[in-house]
């Protein structure tokens, strides 16, 4: 019996219309996985934090105070004590286990040697800065740019995590010594002590006329009488009246203490806000790798080397010259200046940045230099790189020890 075939082939469905051709509008209805489309990497922001200072100049004690302050803020966001150092002083010893009980008492007693010695510190980084050669009296009255690196890991040149720490308006002044007088103070008192002068001399005349008026007068008085004289009525004293001046003025004591809790209350709320700053380690990612665990980001707890740098005059029992990791921190420095330089917006910083592009590549991978630059009203003036023996800038390590913990 013959096959029938048909003359025509069978109208194709809808559905594979559809398939063989994926710009139809069913195609367009039916929903799938949404995949974002591709954007250019943005820009990483600058992780440097400006905290500018409503002062004219920064002082020893005031830089001295902020710097304890940050080395405060880097032993916690870096991970190196489970919580804030003001908080570990309160925490019961009783709870803690011996090791974890030793860890806590030796990084307490480090720290505050370490803030103890930050004051006398950048006295004598004052003192260096206003000896240098050949310093007159007007180039002792500028401020200078102070620099203190915080180093997280087990050696200095193997440190993992790099911060730096910019005073920028030092007051150079040599500690101990007063500062002079100005003219016109000097004039004002020569002034008053010619006007005091006069008034005695005006006041000596009347005084002779009463003195010889009242021997006359007593010459010329009878003898007092000898019966009592009635007592006049005594009467109350009044009440003084209870009132304080409306402006008192503040010790200045007083008004350098809240000076410096300003300060360092300014300095917590910029690294607490700051879009990529010390604080954005705890609870966020990089924006490269946002399946990246916490505890990759996170440096284990290790020690802390704290350094500083300053002319080779200066002079300070508790700070030992570390030539050899000059060339280093130099070069963490002057990554820290132009990140500075570019977060601020300076001319030619950015034709800077777009210069050494090029290297970008080969340290993508290495973690940025990380600070704080804390600025006044007058900016520090720079040291020349060719300057005297004595003048030249190195590397100073504090010669103390702080190594951190987890357990509490």
């Amino acid at each position: 019996m013959p096959l029938l075939m048909p003359a025509m082939p069978p109208p194709t469905s809808q559905t594979s219309q559809d398939i063989a051709q994926p710009g139809s509008n069913a195609q367009n209805n039916v929903v799938g996985p949404s995949v974002p489309p591709t954007e250019p990497l943005r820009e990483q922001a600058s992780t440097v934090s400006r905290v500018p200072l409503p002062v004219d100049a920064i002082s020893a004690e005031l830089a001295s105070e902020l710097a304890a302050a940050l080395i405060g803020h880097v032993l916690f966001l870096k991970n190196q004590v489970p919580f804030p150092v003001v908080q570990l002083y309160r925490i019961p010893s009783g709870k803690s286990t011996p090791r974890a009980l030793k860890l806590r008492t030796d990084l307490l007693a480090a720290f505050d040697t370490l803030s103890s010695h930050l004051n006398t510190t950048f006295s004598a980084l004052s003192t260096a800065f206003a000896l240098t050669a050949g310093a007159d009296g007007e180039s002792r009255k500028l401020t200078r740019r102070a620099y203190l690196a915080i180093l997280v890991g087990p050696s200095i040149g193997s440190a993992k995590t790099r911060i730096m720490f910019a005073v920028d308006g030092l007051v150079a002044k040599v500690w101990g010594e007063r500062d002079d007088l100005s003219d016109d103070d000097a004039n004002s008192s020569e002034d008053e002590e010619d006007d005091g002068s006069e008034d005695e001399d005006q006041g000596s005349g009347p005084s002779d006329v009463d003195s010889s008026t009242g021997s006359d007068e007593d010459a010329s008085s009878p003898p007092p009488s000898r019966s009592p004289s009635p007592s006049p009525c005594s009467s109350p004293p009044p009440a003084p009246r209870a009132h304080s001046p409306p402006n008192a003025p503040v010790s200045p004591h007083a008004q350098t203490q809240q000076t410096l809790r300003a300060a360092t209350r300014l300095l917590s709320h910029t690294l607490a806000t700051a879009p990529h700053s010390l604080a954005a380690e705890l609870g966020t990612v990089p924006p490269f790798s946002p399946t990246a665990p916490l505890k990759s980001i996170c440096t284990a707890p290790a020690q802390t080397h704290v350094l500083v740098r300053a002319p080779r005059r200066f002079a300070h029992p508790a700070w030992i010259p570390r030539q050899g990791v000059s060339a280093t921190l130099d070069a963490a420095l002057r990554e820290f200046r132009a990140e500075a330089e570019a977060e601020a917006g300076v001319p030619g910083a950015s034709s800077a940045q777009d210069k050494s592009k090029s290297k970008a590549a080969a340290r993508a991978k290495a973690r940025k230099v990380e600070g704080v630059w804390v600025t006044c009203g007058s900016p520090g003036v720079e040291f020349a790189e060719e300057a005297a023996e004595e003048d030249e800038m190195i590397w100073w390590s504090w010669d103390g020890k702080i190594v951190g913990f987890a357990d509490w």
